[in-house]
């Protein structure tokens, strides 16, 4: 018990970091004190739910945004396709007027 603890073990345990890469990974230190290892997981599985909140909270406003693009798109066709049926009359009517007045 008389076990000195690395401060910069808790430190890293209740701060979500980056992908751990070869170099910033830090020696594991072996914990033999249950209460200590209750803390660790507490504290892992803390940060883990955080994530997944986070995590969860990204994918619906992703969902809400591919929702709104959805719904432009939609839009969109049909004002194109309204666009060119108008056209599509205009072109019909533009060859049957000059066909209708009267040659001079």
């Amino acid at each position: 018990m008389n076990e000195q603890i690395d401060p910069t073990l808790d430190q890293a345990v209740h701060q979500p970091s980056a992908a751990p890469t070869e170099e910033k990974q830090k020696p594991v230190r072996a914990v033999n004190d249950p209460r200590e290892v209750a803390a660790s997981v507490m504290s892992r599985l803390q940060q883990v739910r955080s994530r997944r909140d986070q995590m969860a909270a990204s994918v619906d406003d992703l969902v809400d945004i591919a929702q709104q693009l959805t719904q432009a798109y939609a839009r969109q066709v049909l004002l194109i396709q309204q666009l060119r049926r108008r056209v599509r009359t205009l072109e019909e009517a533009a060859v049957k007027a000059p066909a209708a007045a009267p040659m001079q």
